[in-house]
């Protein structure tokens, strides 16, 4: 391929390791990665490979990690979600200025426990928070009559399948 910048040259490819801190965590490094450079204006192209495999890697290993989340990993695990910090208060029942303290590099307030592990958990889920629960959210329980339901639960083909009973 010739140089997209200058097109004096071919680019000659290489394997390297690369700082991955598009990320958003510093710390990350790639290793034998596909880089293209022009010999001539030292113009360099970096392929990355199944950029959404790698993320998902990079959160499950951060939420199975011992300590405390750090505020790169909040901010990344919040954005692997694809919300925002309006999104991700709202979600969790914080105002946004805590997400803020949550996600700052200079003031940080440790996550307290019980949403460190709500946020593990949904991203070890792979999934959002459902919209029903949001819906939930909108129902005032103190005014809705406390009705007794039954439950029936069914294994058919070899999945359990529940139903309301009458």
């Amino acid at each position: 391929m010739t140089c997209p910048d200058c097109k004096a040259a071919e680019m000659v490819e290489s394997r390297e390791n690369i700082r991955y801190e598009e990320c958003g965590l510093p710390y990350v490094t790639l290793r034998n990665i596909m880089i293209e450079r022009c010999p001539e204006c030292g113009n360099k192209l970096v392929t990355i490979p199944k950029v959404a495999e790698l993320h998902r890697v990079l959160a499950l290993t951060m939420i199975r990690k011992p300590d405390r989340l750090d505020s790169l990993e909040i901010t990344f695990l919040r954005k692997l979600l694809g919300w925002s910090k309006t999104d991700f208060a709202r979600k969790v029942h914080v105002h946004p200025s805590q997400v803020s303290r949550w996600e700052s590099t200079t003031s940080h307030t440790p996550m307290g426990e019980a949403n460190d592990l709500l946020l593990r958990t949904l991203v070890a889920m792979n999934q959002d928070i459902r919209d029903n629960m949001e819906e939930m959210d909108k129902i005032d329980l103190g005014q809705q009559p406390h009705v007794h339901r039954r439950l029936s639960i069914e294994m058919v083909d070899r999945k359990w399948l529940m139903k309301e009973a009458a």
